[in-house]
């Protein structure tokens, strides 16, 4: 048995297939939609989540009402949510990204293995090549894939340091 397996604890303890009707049988919008579960438990991912909703709802073991999941389920999109502020709260998937949500913090992943990472003050770009830019309000700094090249930029300063040599330069 792996560490992980011995070390392993319940966390979720159900699931249960949903389907939510946003219009009534005379096709009337409703304030909130119709939820039930379907019987054979299958359901048809209607191409317009505005009409017709497909999600899993999965509880939590320990009972909290916050820790429970949903997995709502669109023809272009699988997106997870959770109401718990102390972790993710959010992650969606798409044909080429992953995107997660953890507080303020976004994360995206994308097709080519690029990293996205944003939070209220800085953006910061992991690209596929291994290259990493760092940009904030006062400051851009760059470090290249194989990590030979540094470069900073800030309002007063240029600095690089290159297989050439190093710069620093008053702007």
């Amino acid at each position: 048995m792996t560490d992980i397996a011995s070390t392993a604890r319940r966390i979720w303890k159900s699931a249960q297939l949903y389907i939510g009707f946003y219009r009534d049988p005379e096709g009337k919008m409703r304030k909130a939609p119709h939820v039930w579960p379907p019987r054979n438990g299958k359901a048809t991912i209607h191409p317009d989540a505005r009409e017709q909703e497909t999600f899993v709802v999965v509880k939590s073991a320990e009972g909290d009402t916050d820790q429970d999941i949903q997995i709502k389920l669109r023809p272009d999109m699988i997106v997870l949510r959770r109401d718990d502020r102390t972790a993710w709260e959010g992650v969606k998937i798409d044909r080429s990204t992953v995107s997660v949500k953890v507080g303020d913090l976004s994360i995206r992943i994308n097709h080519d293995g690029s990293i996205t990472r944003e939070d209220g003050d800085s953006t910061t770009w992991v690209e596929a090549d291994g290259s990493v830019l760092k940009k904030t309000e006062f400051v851009e700094a760059a470090m290249s894939g194989d990590g030979t090249e540094l470069k900073r930029r800030t309002p007063d300063n240029v600095a690089a340091i290159t297989r050439g040599g190093v710069l620093s330069k008053d702007r």
